[in-house]
C-alpha cells in the first residue's frame, strides 16, 4: 500500500487512556476530543497553541457542535445531553440504553441531516439480557431518539459521503466497514471494507474527494480508502492504537489523530511512549465542513 504523504506538525503529550471523538471547530480554529476512560474533554487552540482540559460530570464518548455558542451535544457513556464545557452546565436529553446496563455509548457525530447519530457498544455482556446487542441511533432536534439498526458489537467509524447519499459505519470486532444508502434512515448496507486481522476499524472521517480516512486500532495506522473501497494510502503511526481522525485547520489540510494506551501492558507502553497523545499531520486532503446540531428547540425543554 502506498504511504500517504504527511508531515507531522505537532504532537500534544496528553497521554489519554482512551482518546477519542476528535473534531475540528472552524469558528474558533480549535480541535476538540475526549478521553473516554480518563473522563476528560480537551480543546486545543491552533491559533495560540493552548490546550484546555475540562472535567465533565460523566465521561463523554462522543459529541458534536451545535448552533449555540459554547454548547455541545454529547453522548455521556450512559445518557445524551447538551453540555457547556466552560460553565459545566448540563441539560439531559435522553437516558439512552438504560434497559441494557452492559452497554455504553461509543462513537458518534452530527450527520449532514443535522441530527446527532450515536452508536453503542456491548461492554459487559453478562450484565445484559441474553442475545442483547448494541445499536445505532438518531437523536433529532426535537429530542426524539430513534433506533436505526441493532445487531452491533461495537459501533464505530461513522461518517458520510460529501453528497450525503452514503453513510459509512463500522463494527470494530468484525473488522468490517459497511456502506449504507442514507436518506432519512440508513438502508441497504453492504460490505465496503474488510480490514486485516488485528487492525480493527475505529473512528473515521471523509474528505472533500469522498475518500474515507479510518484509524485502525491495533494496526498502528490510518488508512485512506477511495469511494470504491480501495486502499488509496496509509499513514503509519508510532502508536499501535490510533482511535479517531478528523480533518480541519484553516487550510483544511490538517489530520488530527487521537490514540490510547488502554489495554497495553507495561512493557508495551515502554515501547510506545507516545501512546495516548494527539497527533497533527499536514496531508494532501481537504476537510469538509463539520455539521451543527440545531439545539435551540431543546433548550430548557423538559424530557
Amino acid at each position: 500500500m502506498v504511504t500517504t504523504p504527511a508531515q507531522l506538525i505537532a504532537r500534544l503529550p496528553v497521554q489519554n487512556r482512551l482518546g477519542e471523538g476528535v473534531l475540528y471547530h472552524q469558528a474558533t480554529d480549535s480541535v476538540y476530543w475526549t478521553d473516554i476512560k480518563g473522563g476528560g474533554l480537551y480543546r486545543h487552540s491552533l491559533t495560540d497553541n493552548q490546550t484546555q482540559h475540562f472535567e465533565p460530570p460523566f465521561a463523554i464518548s462522543a459529541f458534536g457542535f451545535t448552533d449555540i455558542a459554547g454548547c455541545l451535544v454529547v453522548a455521556f457513556v450512559h445518557a445524551l445531553a447538551l453540555y457547556w464545557p466552560e460553565t459545566g452546565e448540563v441539560q439531559r436529553l435522553h437516558d439512552g440504553e438504560s434497559h441494557l446496563p452492559g452497554n455504553r455509548f461509543n462513537d458518534g457525530k452530527v450527520g449532514p441531516d443535522g441530527n446527532f447519530w450515536i452508536g453503542s457498544m456491548v461492554e459487559n455482556p453478562q450484565a445484559n439480557p441474553a442475545k442483547a446487542s448494541a445499536s445505532l441511533y438518531r437523536l433529532d432536534t426535537q429530542g426524539e431518539l430513534t433506533r436505526a439498526f441493532d445487531g452491533i458489537q461495537i459501533s464505530n467509524g461513522l461518517c458520510w459521503s460529501p453528497d450525503a447519499r452514503q453513510m459509512y459505519h463500522a463494527d470494530s470486532p468484525l473488522g468490517l466497514i459497511r456502506r449504507y444508502r442514507f436518506v432519512d434512515m440508513p438502508e441497504q448496507g453492504q460490505q465496503f471494507v474488510q480490514t486485516e486481522q488485528g487492525a480493527s476499524p475505529d473512528g473515521a472521517c471523509v474528505d472533500s474527494l469522498g475518500r474515507i480516512w479510518n484509524a485502525q486500532w491495533g494496526g498502528s495506522r490510518v488508512v485512506c480508502y477511495s469511494p470504491s473501497g480501495k486502499p488509496a494510502g496509509q499513514l503509519n503511526l508510532p502508536v499501535s492504537q490510533p482511535t479517531c481522525v478528523a480533518l480541519g485547520g484553516k487550510q483544511g489540510n490538517l489530520l488530527f489523530v487521537t490514540s490510547a494506551w488502554d489495554e497495553l501492558s507495561d512493557s508495551q507502553r515502554a515501547k510506545e511512549p507516545y501512546a495516548g497523545d494527539l497527533f497533527i499531520f499536514a496531508v494532501d486532503a481537504q476537510a469538509l465542513a463539520e455539521p451543527q446540531f440545531k439545539a435551540g428547540a431543546l433548550i430548557n425543554k423538559q424530557v
